[in-house]
């Protein structure tokens, strides 16, 4: 990976904004297809990742938590072009099955079968150790013309003399947003933005296919998860790794599921995985939300642990880590078609787990909606 030492005067043949599965897939994808452009992934976080983002610590420098994605689900083995950039993560052991126990819990609070979930129908992987891995090697796999500048949010686009215009004084011939919060009206709330910043970027009529992607983005619904996370102290192997709620438990409780996630000193990491309440989330209102879901959500957890007094009882001895508030955007009906992914008159295009794929959130998704963005490009 190579970090961009000083990224403010900079052009490059293609903008990427957003490092995770999809971005990088899409930046090792188009190197495997033979291009030779430069690439920049501008990305928030503080390194490539996205929702399968690992949290590290400074204080202790064996601690790593999945925060976001526990796992890779697919609804079977990835096949074709998907399979040629994937199957070389196996080889290197980047990547291994997830075999770890997945239980349900009913809202009587039983032990249960797992609900019928896209995300537990077909193969499920590990990025090894960590999730973050897989971006990191995918990042690395799309070689030294492919820098990245992390630690910055994009909140402003301009269009001038066929360039996009980012911050600073970078420009790029092509863009390309993994996400859609640049996109999306929602994120004028959420972000206390004046316009949608793509919108604004490129006028209404200038290009039909932009006009028709944005107007099929805007109709999509906010998914919004609060994870809480927690450090509890040693525990035994014969736990789940992930805890689904049914449906009449999600409902009750407001949580989808709890993954646990084991350290090399067989200290436990655990990550609540909450579901949002709706309601309205603005600059001003996020930090009230987060101590509001951090309480409801251990308090919840006293109950739903009950089945496994090893946690149960360690609950009280549990350190907060904080919560991470993650959101994106769901298909009403239908994901984004790919005929609109690349918008050549505006050189814009999209990829995400919210394009392609058979169910909303798979890597399935995501890095197949990379691979049939880099073969347009190419």
């Amino acid at each position: 990976m190579t970090v961009v030492p000083d990224s403010s005067h900079l052009d490059v043949d293609l903008a990427v904004i957003g490092a995770g599965l999809a971005g990088t897939g899409l930046a090792a994808s188009l190197r495997q297809r033979g291009f030779d452009g430069t690439i920049l992934l501008l990305e928030a976080g503080r390194g490539p990742g996205g929702r399968a983002a690992s949290r590290r610590r400074r204080d202790d420098s064996l601690w790593r938590l999945d925060h976001g994605a526990p796992c890779f689900s697919f609804s079977q083995p990835p096949q074709g072009l998907l399979a040629e950039l994937w199957n070389p993560l196996m080889e290197k052991g980047i990547v291994q099955p997830d075999r770890g126990l997945v239980v349900g819990l009913s809202a009587a609070g039983s032990i249960v079968d797992p609900p019928d979930h896209p995300l537990l129908q077909g193969p499920r992987f590990r990025g090894v150790p960590t999730m973050a891995s897989v971006p990191e090697a995918l990042l690395k796999a799309a070689g030294s013309k492919t820098q990245g500048a992390f630690g910055e949010r994009i909140s402003s686009l301009r269009r001038e003399d066929g360039w996009w215009c980012l911050s600073g004084q970078r420009r790029a011939r092509s863009l390309v947003v993994t996400g859609n919060l640049l996109a999306h009206p929602r994120s004028l709330a959420m972000l206390g933005w004046r316009d949608v910043p793509l919108r604004s970027a490129v006028p209404l009529h200038v290009d039909p296919c932009f006009d028709a992607a944005l107007e099929q983005i805007s109709e999509m619904r906010a998914s919004v998860r609060w994870n809480l996370m927690l450090e509890l102290p040693r525990c035994s192997d014969h736990l789940p790794r992930q805890i689904w709620l049914t449906p009449e438990a999600q409902a009750k409780f407001g949580i989808e599921r709890i993954v646990l996630h084991r350290q090399q000193d067989h200290r436990l990491g655990l990550v609540v995985h909450g579901l949002d309440d709706g309601s309205p989330i603005t600059p001003a209102s996020q930090p009230g939300l987060l101590v509001e879901q951090e309480s409801r959500q251990r308090k919840a957890l006293t109950e739903l642990l009950l089945p496994w007094p090893e946690l149960a009882q360690s609950l009280a001895l549990a350190r907060c880590l904080g919560v991470m508030r993650w959101g994106a955007s769901q298909p009403l009906d239908a994901p984004l078609a790919n005929s609109l992914q690349w918008c050549e008159s505006s050189a814009v295009g999209f990829c995400g787990d919210w394009i392609a794929g058979p169910g909303f959130g798979m890597a399935e998704g995501a890095l197949q909606s990379a691979v049939d963005l880099a073969t347009e490009l190419i």
